[in-house]
């Protein structure tokens, strides 16, 4: 059966595979090999659709059908991702934030966080919601935590600095602060966010996972670095608060953000992803 316990096993073994149209997987003995049968295999992806011929949890399947296709299609990207409300709200106006989207949406972060080499935030996310950003809700490999701080006002009180895991930290500031299993790199203000996505791939990664908060989203938005992005929208109206997205005003609707999108019914609320 596929379980939080191993449905990682599954992103990384697709992850892993040379790049098909279609693929047949066969779950023997806990883990997942290709199958000799592809028309019967216990799970048979491509890059529009999952179908699972074996027992797998009802919360797990809706993760699989969504992430799995883009593990088939992709062999690297960046994906943002942002929960919010029906209105595009992420927070109120002082910042409560807990809890805006189902306690599904966790695990389902928490699967991104998983199919990911590192995972993006910025200094206010870590400041107001203290995060660990690992997969501890699907067990699964954690991603390499790079905090953006400009001004490097994060100190060593922060949950990140006192768990023994690797951060990376990207600034402009020339503050000579140390962190806690950290390695900083000091980059020009100037084209800053653009610096970073450089910096980010000459290290590496190849799956990368830009998380929040809305500003740092915005920033990899506005200079076209993602190439998928994707919105938990909860069914709730706040009708005050913190934007999701926060990007230069337009004059002409000719200008808006246009792309290819999926749209999946997750639990009792929507996931939208669009493809850049």
């Amino acid at each position: 059966m596929i379980t939080k316990h191993n449905i990682s096993s599954l992103f990384e073994f697709v992850k892993n595979q040379k790049k098909s149209n279609n693929l047949g997987v066969d779950l023997i003995n806990k883990s997942f090999v290709l199958s000799q049968h592809s028309k019967i295999a216990d799970i048979s992806i491509d890059k529009y659709k999952v179908v699972f011929n074996c027992k797998i949890e009802k919360k797990i399947k809706e993760i699989g059908q969504i992430l799995l296709p883009i593990l088939m299609l992709k062999k690297k990207f960046y994906i943002g991702q942002i929960g919010q409300s029906l209105d595009g709200k992420i927070a109120l106006l002082n910042g409560n934030s807990h809890y805006i989207n189902d306690k599904n949406s966790i695990s389902y972060l928490h699967s991104l966080r998983s199919i990911c080499d590192a995972v993006v935030v910025g200094v206010n996310t870590i400041r107001k919601d203290d995060p660990l950003l690992t997969t501890r809700a699907i067990k699964g490999p954690n991603p390499q935590r790079i905090i953006i701080d400009p001004s490097l006002k994060l100190t060593n009180k922060y949950k990140v600095f006192k768990d023994g895991m690797p951060n990376i930290i990207f600034t402009h500031s020339k503050l000579n602060k140390k962190f806690n299993n950290t390695q900083i790199y000091q980059l020009p203000e100037r084209n800053f966010t653009n610096l970073i996505y450089q910096n980010i791939n000459r290290l590496g990664y190849k799956f990368v996972l830009v998380e929040g908060g809305s500003k740092t989203i915005s920033k990899f938005l506005e200079n076209g670095l993602l190439n998928i992005m994707q919105f938990i929208i909860a069914p709730t109206i706040i009708g005050s608060g913190i934007n999701s997205i926060n990007i230069e005003p337009i004059t002409n609707l000719k200008n808006v953000i246009r792309t290819k999108n999926n749209i999946f019914k997750f639990g009792k609320e929507i996931i939208v992803s669009l493809e850049f």
